[in-house]
């Protein structure tokens, strides 16, 4: 067993940990495999020493949910800080977290911190003005391991750094307090050490993508399936399966040299098992056993962040504010996006902080832009509400292409905009000179401008859905919510989002999961579509997805599959010309280089100027194994 740095020990289990602390040493469950053993004791041969009985800070306390207890003890008795138990039935309830205000640190096996059991706790926390971190791992060992690293006091005297690494722009920026961006390198910085690192990347909870490196939550040799089997066709510690190909470069969260790490990727923090896709494969479980002291992250896949979050989480670092106040500021930019509940989570000490605080106070996120006043609407009726309705969707995709150009998008919102003025120049034209065709023309040029809005799926490359969604609600605001069914896929509590334009636009629902992302966006005129789908998908193996449309449905549908990379291009795609009843749609996964992913089913109905977007989300599992047997 490799030799720990002076003041940790190897303890073989929770009750020896309890006994080196009575003896003034900080313990560490010795983990089964030598590797993680050997990377465990190199990494704290770089921190501080540990301090031991310095007492922890007021009202900071430590809870444990039912069934932690004994490892809940443990850090709390190796951090010097009150403990008590939380009942299942109080995760709702400010109170069972202890007086108001202060902090909590929350101790659970990973397993058990599902967003079923996350979210309350964390809006509980909110209400009761505690900041709140978590602190859990794979196992015990991975637990300890977590708590003796938050014994190290960092050197606040360092100059404030932070480095980010923006997969979104491939650029790499040093940040530091008062001074403009300085541009570095991917490999610069991932050959230094770093008080702080933050990652702005598309990804999931098991990847991110870097460019030249693909950050992969691969902990030990393989991938693994929840039946504990190995995974055929996932990670292994030569192959990442995003790339079969070996483009690019896995790296591990692990191997990252800082101390804090901001995880700015969708879903990044995700801890239950299979709220994602159904493997051990974990950006945010690795990191905990690596470098990192603190793991700061997304909780959720629907929060549609940009660069400001990650500067905004630099700048609340250097000037000193603690990491449980960095999550609560993150959640309350959250909220300002509309938002419901929390959108980070730290796993960490909430009471940690990088830097000594100075006189620069953390900066609030800006104000909601002023809210424009509401339009005379009753002067615009049925087909005049539907154009005004397709014209603000097509300006919210120009709005995003202003941001990021797309040739294929831009084409096909053109065509949009085309069929749109066409029908409003035939409407105008009838209130001038009513005649009997009129609403006829003004029906083909809205069945013309659906199919250029569902050729968007498989006319560019990333779909574009997001977009889309984006745009769908660009000129709404949310005026209250109500209660929905939870995930069918990952079981985290949802709701629905009801909007309403001061534009006199037609309003939305939307239905949205916190991990697995949007679900749902239509119009009342549009109601939600009857989607049977499987379990699973096998690649190379027919998928059959069952559409039911009620009666008086009519427009245009598009059935689109497309894997969790969304720049990979689409899998499948299927056109149908919509009539009541139900209707049987063949997709099929390619056989090869197609990554164990969750990958993504989008419906998307448009019927005359208006369009409803439904998406579901599928894991991709390998082909089941054969067995042959001799004669």
């Amino acid at each position: 067993m490799p030799r720990l740095a002076d003041g940790y020990r190897w303890a073989s289990t929770l009750a020896d940990a309890a006994r080196l602390l009575d003896e003034g040493s900080v313990p560490v469950l010795r983990p089964d495999e030598t590797g993680r053993a050997e990377r465990w004791a190199d990494i704290l041969h770089t921190y501080p020493a540990p301090e031991l009985d310095r007492g922890g800070p007021p009202d900071a306390r430590v809870v444990s949910l039912a069934g932690h207890e004994d490892l809940g003890e443990l850090v709390a008795r190796t951090l010097g800080r009150p403990h008590h138990v939380l009942a299942p039935a109080r995760l709702h309830d400010p109170g069972a977290l202890g007086p108001e205000g202060g902090s909590v640190l929350v101790v659970a096996r990973s397993r058990a911190l599902t967003l079923s059991v996350l979210m309350p706790l964390l809006e509980a926390a909110a209400r009761n003005n505690t900041l709140a971190g978590v602190l859990t791992g794979r196992d015990d060992a991975a637990c300890t391991f977590a708590a003796a690293k938050l014994l190290a006091r960092p050197d606040r005297s360092v100059p404030a750094r932070t480095a980010l690494l923006d997969g979104t722009t491939g650029l790499t920026h040093v940040l530091t307090p008062g001074r403009p961006d300085q541009r570095s390198t991917l490999a610069d910085v991932l050959d230094s050490d770093w008080g702080s690192l933050l990652v702005d990347a598309h990804g999931s909870a098991a990847h991110a993508s870097l460019g030249t490196v693909t950050l992969c939550g691969l902990s030990g040799p393989a991938e693994h399936g929840p039946d504990g089997t190995v995974l055929a066709g996932g990670c292994t510690s030569s192959v990442c399966k995003t790339d079969p190909a070996g483009r690019t470069r896995p790296l591990a969260p692990h191997a990252l040299r800082a101390r804090v790490l901001g995880l700015f990727v969708c879903n990044a923090i995700t801890l239950g098992e299979a709220e994602q896709y159904p493997s051990d494969v974990s950006l945010a479980l690795d990191a905990v056993e690596g470098h990192p002291g603190a793991v700061l992250g997304l909780l959720r896949g629907d929060l549609d962040t940009s660069g400001h979050e990650p500067r905004l989480t630099a700048a609340s670092l250097h000037s000193g504010a603690r990491l449980g106040q960095i999550a609560a500021l993150l959640d309350t930019d959250g909220h300002r996006r509309g938002i419901r509940g929390p959108s980070a989570i730290l796993l960490g000490d909430p009471e940690q902080r990088l830097h000594e605080p100075d006189t620069i106070t953390a900066p609030a996120p800006a104000a909601p832009a002023a809210v424009r006043p509401l339009t005379d609407a009753e002067a615009l009726s049925g087909w005049r509400v539907r154009l005004a309705d397709a014209e603000a969707l097509e300006q919210g995709l120009y709005a995003s292409l202003d941001r990021r150009p797309d040739a294929d998008l831009s084409a096909c919102v053109e065509e949009m905009t085309s069929c749109r003025q066409t029908a409003l120049e035939m409407l105008l034209a009838a209130a001038r000179t009513p005649d009997k065709g009129w609403e006829e023309r003004v029906e083909e040029q809205s069945l013309q401008w659906g199919r250029a809005v569902l050729q968007i799926l498989s006319r560019t490359r990333g779909g574009a859905f997001s977009r889309q969604l984006t745009a769908a609600r660009a000129h709404h605001r949310t005026t209250h919510w109500a209660p929905a069914p939870a995930c069918g896929y990952c079981g985290a509590p949802r709701e629905f989002e009801h909007l309403t334009s001061p534009l006199g636009l037609t309003g939305r629902r939307t239905l949205r999961c916190p991990k697995c992302g949007p679900a749902l966006s239509l119009p009342p005129t549009l109601g939600p579509l009857d989607l049977t789908v499987p379990s699973t998908l096998r690649p190379g193996q027919p998928a059959e997805i069952h559409v039911t449309f009620p009666e008086q449905a009519r427009g245009l549908c598009a059935v689109h599959l497309r894997p969790r990379s969304t720049r990979r291009g689409s899998y499948d795609h299927a056109d149908l010309a919509v009539a009541p009843g139900r209707h049987t749609i063949t997709l099929t996964v390619p056989a090869t280089d197609t990554p164990l992913e969750l990958d993504r089913l989008w419906v998307v109905h448009a019927d005359r100027f208006h369009v409803a977007y439904h998406q579901q989300r599928l894991p991709l599992l390998p082909q089941p194994r054969t067995t042959g047997h001799q004669q």
